[in-house]
């Protein structure tokens, strides 16, 4: 409750909710796509263009044995430098940045659902999780682990729940503040 309470207190400002929004905006906008282009450079099937990453709302064992043979050894060369360079550290953090940001907005402290701020520290560590394990499968190819194969779309799927449900809740959370304001003002 009180790290919760901590980034609300941190987080409810606009200049900050907005630069986040910003940031997030710019690597996802620009710096991800230029960053993967030598992802595909030499790529021999003109029907892969996403990165693992990229599969809403996940991926399946053999489109991943299919994507990271047909990249090449280039690619996933590449795709490894892609997460050393900028996916391990800078669009996730920035998106959920912002998304604490937008709920601390949403559900204030003292309100009941305050700690879904929290929320984004979750789909953060999901993204972690799947950088990790691509990062992984891109060394070791061909030899990709049952592990990976497995629980790798699991942690694609989670941190998609995450990057689209957060926004839901957080337009929840607005329309009950502006309904209790609403219903406070007529009384």
């Amino acid at each position: 409750m009180k790290f919760s309470n901590f980034l609300n207190l941190a987080f409810t400002k606009w200049w900050i909710c907005l630069l986040f929004l910003v940031l997030a905006g710019i690597c996802f906008g620009y710096l991800v796509p230029e960053a993967q282009k030598p992802i595909f450079t030499h790529c021999t099937d003109s029907s892969v263009t996403k990165v693992l990453d990229e599969k809403i709302m996940t991926w399946t064992p053999d489109y991943a044995k299919h994507f990271y043979n047909v990249i090449g050894p280039e690619g996933r060369k590449a795709y490894r430098l892609f997460f050393l360079r900028l996916d391990f550290w800078f669009p996730s953090l920035t998106a959920s940045l912002f998304y604490i940001s937008l709920l601390s907005y949403a559900f204030p402290v003292g309100s009941k659902y305050s700690m879904l701020n929290l929320l984004p520290i979750f789909g953060w560590l999901m993204d972690v999780f799947e950088n990790i394990n691509h990062f992984t499968m891109a060394t070791v190819y061909p030899n990709l682990s049952g592990f990976s194969l497995a629980l790798g779309p699991v942690f694609t799927f989670a941190k998609w729940f995450f990057v689209l449900a957060i926004p839901v809740i957080a337009l929840i959370g607005f329309s009950i503040r502006v309904s209790n304001s609403y219903f406070k003002k007529a009384k």
